[in-house]
């Protein structure tokens, strides 16, 4: 599963043109530090505008689909650990219903509040 496979699956699942490559990040599930999780690094100044985040089990053969409105989280720099103007999330793939960002230096941040949809493929 790449990027643009992901996109085309949630536009369908939601029946609309939506998402694009520019407003959409997608990840997969990767290994950190013995965890299994998906990574999202955010530019600071992305948090003005409306961002779509695509995160994908192969596994479980889903992909969950997150929204962050524009504005929605104020301060994001005292939210998340921030390297280089990019806040670094890392949301363990363990309890998929409770998406919250596990880095030390954060604020144990749920994205539950910004699921979406589930599209299955």
């Amino acid at each position: 599963m790449n990027k643009s496979e992901a996109i085309a699956i949630a536009n369908a699942s939601l029946q609309e043109q939506r998402l694009n490559e520019a407003n959409t990040q997608f990840s997969q599930i990767v290994n950190y530090a013995g965890v299994e999780g998906w990574w999202l690094n955010i530019p600071l100044p992305n948090f003005r505008r409306e961002n779509h985040f695509l995160i994908c089990s192969e596994k479980a053969r889903v992909i969950r689909h997150l929204m962050i409105k524009s504005q929605q989280i104020l301060s994001p720099a005292t939210k998340f650990r921030v390297k280089n103007g990019i806040a670094d999330i890392f949301i363990p793939a363990a309890n998929p219903k409770k998406l919250v960002d596990q880095l030390e230096g954060g604020s144990k941040y749920s994205f539950t509040k910004h699921i979406v949809d589930e599209h299955r493929f």
